[in-house]
């Protein structure tokens, strides 16, 4: 099988790619920004900082009920998946106003709100290689999609460092907000159901 020429490949690779390094800019920067830009002191950032991961806790299972619920109602399994990752990019979009707000406490909620949807979105891209391809290639597919994640996530968080050094953090939360939907939009244009779905 050659993987290269595969689009679902593509469409997984690029959208995990989009989408993993939001999740590393929220671990790595949010409390540097909470100290940066919101004045919290370390004691502050120990009370609250932990909200947004519960959140996103909650959105892996939230991500996986819903497509579960879909595909119980008579929608196909990629139909299911896509579709959860389309309406998870709307929460996600959240963080954007989150570094523009006056109130830290709303901003928390918002990037709580950001990080549900990532998660949510993260579940059905990780599920997909399973849904898509024949077992023998799925660890490789997998693997495949992961180390652009990976590079994506360096590259990201290095960018990041850059932006908030020249400018501030809006750019960069505008970039973490606007990724998913291009990752999305990969998805949607690229993946189509294989050739051993269709026969089965």
């Amino acid at each position: 099988m050659n993987l290269v020429r595969d689009r679902n490949v593509w469409g997984v690779v690029l959208g995990r790619a989009l989408t993993d390094p939001i999740w590393w800019f929220y671990v790595f920067w949010l409390p540097e920004y909470l100290s940066d830009a919101r004045g919290f002191s370390l004691k502050r950032i120990a009370l609250f900082a932990w909200m947004p991961f519960i959140a996103a806790d909650l959105g892996n299972f939230t991500g996986g009920l819903i497509s579960g619920y879909c595909i119980r109602r008579g929608l196909s399994v990629i139909r299911a998946r896509t579709w959860v990752c389309a309406f998870s990019c709307l929460p996600i979009l959240a963080g954007i106003p989150a570094v523009s707000v006056h109130n830290v406490y709303t901003a928390l909620a918002l990037i709580c709100f950001a990080l549900w949807g990532y998660a949510s979105w993260s579940t059905m891209g990780l599920t997909l290689p399973s849904d898509l391809f024949p077992q023998d290639v799925v660890a490789t597919v997998t693997g495949l999609s992961g180390l652009a994640a990976g590079l994506m996530g360096a590259a990201f968080t290095f960018a990041v460092g850059a932006l908030v050094d020249r400018y501030s953090y809006a750019p960069a939360f505008l970039v973490a907000g606007m990724m998913p939907l291009f990752a999305t939009a990969c998805i949607f244009l690229l993946i189509r159901l294989p050739i051993h779905t269709l026969k089965a």
